[in-house]
This record gives structure tokens, sequence and C-alpha cells, in this order.
């Protein structure tokens, strides 16, 4: 379903990623492991379209990616979830959803919009309650289910998550991945997750790569098969 061949990116002068390979089929979790500073939120970022891509392609089911600014790649089935959570606080939380689904052609919103809410609160309930509350007001862990919720009112097909347990206590990450593990139940929805918390990573996803210092070191070897000491050796070779 999407296919990254020999990508190279970053940012003006800086680059970030080197020669970088990637794919992920229909249905599938990608996870991405490595260091800080290895360029795991930078690869997301080239396949939303937010950073500079130097060499290399980007194909999302068939149709290149290569030169699309973000909001068109948003309209072919990306929808991207940055590390930090970034709703908008002064919205409530309701709000927040609806403002996910503006890439959606006004009749298909209009006719799915109460679906798609449905959707989101059956895989976050905590937000059900929550509806009318500002996302200010949210716990760091609601804000992250906001964000991912608000993330699939665009119906995506692909789902990019960047770092999502970031900040939060750990009855609310176990939440926030317990929700991911049952948007896998959906099998037209592909996921790349991003994530330090290596045990989480593995135990959602079905294949992982393993990135340093801009370079792949471990190509998407099942999750069965990936090593300690392949985690190891991307931790070490980072730094």
């Amino acid at each position: 379903m999407l296919e990254i061949e020999n990508l190279h990116a970053g940012y003006r002068r800086v680059r970030v990623l080197h020669d970088v390979t990637l794919s992920v089929a229909t249905g599938e979790a990608v996870g991405v492991l490595g260091p800080n500073g290895a360029g795991k939120t930078t690869l997301l970022r080239a396949i939303a379209g937010i950073c500079s891509v130097y060499g290399g392609s980007i194909v999302l089911a068939g149709q290149a990616l290569d030169g699309k600014p973000d909001h068109e790649r948003a309209a072919l089935g990306v929808a991207h979830v940055p590390e930090g959570r970034r709703v908008w606080p002064s919205l409530t939380v309701e709000e927040n959803l609806m403002m996910g689904a503006w890439r959606l052609p006004s009749a298909e919103r209009k006719r799915e919009l109460h679906q798609l809410l449905d959707y989101v609160i059956d895989h976050f309930p905590r937000l059900r309650e929550r509806l009318q509350a500002r996302a200010a007001v949210l716990s760091g862990g609601e804000q992250q289910m906001l964000a991912i919720g608000r993330a699939l009112m665009s119906k995506p097909r692909l789902l990019l998550v960047d770092e999502p347990s970031i900040g939060l206590a750990p009855i609310m990450v176990e939440a926030v991945m317990e929700a991911l593990r049952r948007l896998r139940q959906n099998q037209d929805l592909s996921i790349i997750l991003v994530e330090q918390r290596t045990q989480e990573l593995i135990d959602l996803c079905d294949r992982i790569y393993i990135l340093s210092r801009g370079r792949m070191i471990d190509a998407g070897r099942k999750r069965e098969m990936l090593t300690r000491e392949a985690i190891e050796a991307a931790y070490f070779e980072g730094r």
C-alpha cells in the first residue's frame, strides 16, 4: 500500500534521512524504532509532506506522492498525528473532532459525519463524556486520544503516529496503546507507529524497522524475529 524507496529528506540544507526504504501493506502496522535524533519524526513528516525531500520516491496505493503538498496527501488518505498532540485548546472535544473531517468532500462529510464521530468515540470511550469540554482541560492522555481521533475523522488509509506515549502517565499509555490495538481490527487501515517504548511497539506492530543516524539498519523484520541484540545495536550506533 505504501512503498518508500531510497528516500533522502530533511530541512533546507540539513539532510536527515539517507537512502531509506520502507513498505507497509494494507491493514498492516509497522513500527519504527531508533534513538533520539535518528530521523524517525522526519520520516513521518516526509510521508505527510511537511519536510523537504531531496531524492527517492513515496508511493501510496500506486500513486506517487512526490511533490504533492500536505493537504493533497491528506485528501489521498494520509493522516499525521504529530508528537505533542497539538489539539486546538480553545475548541471543544467535539469541535476538534469535526475539524478532522474537513478534508472530506462536502456531500460525503454531511452524510457520514455522525457515523465517523461514533466510530471514533467507540475507540476512545473516554471522550464521550468530554465532548462539550474544551480540549485545554483534558489530561495529556485524553488529548492524545483526541489527536488520534481527529486524524481518524478524515477516513485515512494510512495513519502516522509519532511518539504517542510521551509525557503520559503509565495508565494513560496503556489506554492509548489499547485504543491503537483496537484500530488494528480495521483491515483497511495501515499504521506507521514511532515509539520509544520498545515492548509496546513490538506488541502492537507486525514488523519493525530500526533507524539510526538517518539510515535503516534493520529493515522490516517480523516482530518474532527482532532480537534484543538488534535493538541494542541501533541505540548504541546512534550515540
